[in-house]
């Protein structure tokens, strides 16, 4: 573990740090300490959801994954994935389709390149305030159809207090808003390296190829247009080039800085608008 360097924070942590840490993780957290949170989480589940109708949110994820161990040894199977089909990475929804979860209920939030048009400001968007507004239209909005849909009393949710989410306050984990929607976090005290444990020793290791990506550690799931560089828009359409050829080739018949990045690249889209 000497030689592991943690990352802290995933807002302020670096993509190799995580790297790091996947290759070496039965030197950071053996079999049996993953184990202990592992169960010690299920009986929190259990004890908290106790005759009640429950359902989690499932990306496939690190932490969603490491949520889907806890429920299911608790016996929660009924799950939700956020989706808007048409602008996904093609790689990650095979990986979806191919890994989902049993119970695992399909949301599409419909948005696709018309919409993207339209909302200019929503791609790569470069502040907190519009990052949130893709997860509230995509994630939340799952969510929340699927807590109605499903009639549910809670729904369980991969967030940790290690990256800044809200859990509940005073080192709670479960709290009920004023719409009377039940939200209870259950691994929301672990750590990156107790969620990598759990889907290393549980999961076999199996995660989406996503993480493979330039980023990806950071970037973590979610629509293209999502998935904003820190170095700028520019650096952002050059990724998604590196990324998917295909994706960045059908973004181009709808904006110019995508065309652009075809031509750099000696490439031209098939149609034009």
């Amino acid at each position: 573990m000497e030689n592991v360097s943690l990352p802290g924070r995933k807002q302020t942590a670096r993509n190799e740090d995580f790297i790091r840490l996947w290759d070496n993780i039965e030197r950071v957290v053996s079999k049996d300490e993953c184990e202990r949170l592992v169960y010690e989480a299920a009986m929190d589940i259990k004890s908290k959801v106790h005759g009640k109708r429950a359902g989690y949110a499932w990306s496939g994820g690190k932490d969603s994954i490491a949520l889907q161990v806890v429920c299911e040894l608790a016996g929660v199977h009924l799950s939700v994935i956020g989706l808007s089909k048409e602008i996904e990475y093609p790689h990650y929804m095979r990986w979806i389709d191919n890994n989902k979860p049993t119970g695992c209920i399909s949301w599409d939030a419909g948005i696709g390149y018309d919409w993207l048009i339209k909302h200019p400001h929503m791609v790569f968007p470069e502040s907190s305030v519009l990052m949130a507004k893709w997860y509230a239209l995509i994630q939340h909005q799952a969510q929340a159809s699927f807590y109605q849909d499903a009639s549910l009393d809670v729904i369980l949710l991969g967030r940790r207090t290690q990256d800044g989410n809200y859990t509940g306050g005073r080192g709670t984990n479960i709290y009920t808003d004023r719409k009377g929607v039940t939200r209870f976090s259950p691994i929301a005290h672990w750590r990156h390296e107790h969620v990598l444990a759990a889907c290393h020793y549980f999961k076999n290791r199996n995660l989406p190829p996503i993480y493979n990506d330039p980023e990806g550690w950071l970037s973590g799931t979610g629509v293209w247009p999502v998935q904003t560089s820190i170095e700028g828009r520019k650096r952002s359409w050059e990724t998604l080039y590196q990324i998917c050829p295909q994706t960045l080739e059908k973004a181009a018949n709808y904006f110019i800085e995508a065309r652009q990045i075809l031509e750099k690249y000696g490439k031209s889209s098939q149609t034009r608008r």
